[in-house]
């Protein structure tokens, strides 16, 4: 199985997903099917059955969750150099075909979405590993499926 990345920032939201999962959910669902099983037969009982349906998901996210986090390696963004794109790297690109500027933040497979002012795009994704390496000023080219991207690597920066 292949090393999988995170920031203390994201294993810190997954620890905080699992601990919610573990202290909220699983006791509301617990109280949820001892109130489904006072309506009588079990065998004929649709609260009760959805109920334990729900404690199947949960009981398998916790699961899940629980071997994601003793899998996951925390990168240190302290500990690289900050002078060419890496893990936790902010990167402010050039899109040469679109005379648009683009902002990326490499981060684990976890993390990512979009926020007001950037992507969070995953370090294994096409994008990620044409920059990874890079400094700026560099040109990247990425091949997609709507052809050959090129990007001028205008800034890098690192969050503490």
């Amino acid at each position: 199985m292949a090393q999988e990345y995170i920031s203390k920032e994201g294993l810190k939201n997954l620890r905080k997903r699992l601990e919610h999962l573990i202290q909220e959910e699983r006791p509301d669902i617990i109280e949820e099917i001892g109130r489904a099983r006072q309506f009588g037969d079990l065998s004929e009982n649709a609260e009760y059955h959805a109920a334990k349906e729900k404690q199947r998901f949960i009981e398998a996210e916790i699961s899940k969750l629980q071997a994601k986090i003793a899998s996951l390696k925390v990168i240190n963004t302290e500990d690289i150099d900050k002078n060419s794109i890496r893990f936790g790297a902010i990167v402010e690109l050039l899109d040469i075909r679109r005379d648009k500027v683009l902002n990326y933040k490499i981060v684990g497979e976890d993390e990512t979405g979009k926020t007001k002012s950037m992507r969070m795009i995953s370090c294994k994704s096409p994008i990620a590993q044409a920059l990874l390496g890079k400094n700026v000023g560099e040109t990247v080219k990425v091949k997609a499926p709507v052809g050959i991207l090129e990007y001028k690597v205008k800034n890098i920066t690192y969050e503490d």
